[in-house]
């Protein structure tokens, strides 16, 4: 998995796809993509364990939320592919990101990736 961009505040972009959001919340993107370097699909959307960790270790999960400007990833990914996708996460304004998390797996693991995201 790589993460390839995080807008923060995306709410430009929700408005203009034709989604408004409640009075006190942000919107945030998140770019990822998978390369399927094994000899199976990976039979799930590759953002179905990507969360946002707030400064205060909360996690934040993705909303149901879609654009077709940013489509969201497909629901597999085919050996020797890369599938990239935009998930979109609904929050309250206030709150401080601090990384963006993505296990293959409900339960991090081994295989389990952190960015860190906090403006240096």
């Amino acid at each position: 998995m790589l993460l390839v961009e995080v807008v923060d505040p995306a709410d430009f972009l929700l408005s203009a796809a034709g989604h408004q959001l409640s009075e006190g919340q942000r919107a945030v993107v998140v770019h990822t993509e998978l390369t399927n370097r094994g000899p199976t699909a990976f039979t799930a959307p590759p953002d179905r364990h990507l969360v946002l960790v707030t400064t205060e270790g909360t996690t934040v999960s993705k909303s149901s939320v879609s654009m077709s400007s940013r489509p969201p990833h497909g629901p597999t990914v085919s050996p020797g592919e890369t599938g990239g996708g935009h998930t979109v996460f609904v929050l309250p304004e206030e709150t401080e990101l601090s990384t963006v998390e993505w296990s293959p797996t409900p339960e991090p693991g081994p295989h389990s990736l952190v960015w860190d995201i906090t403006d240096s």
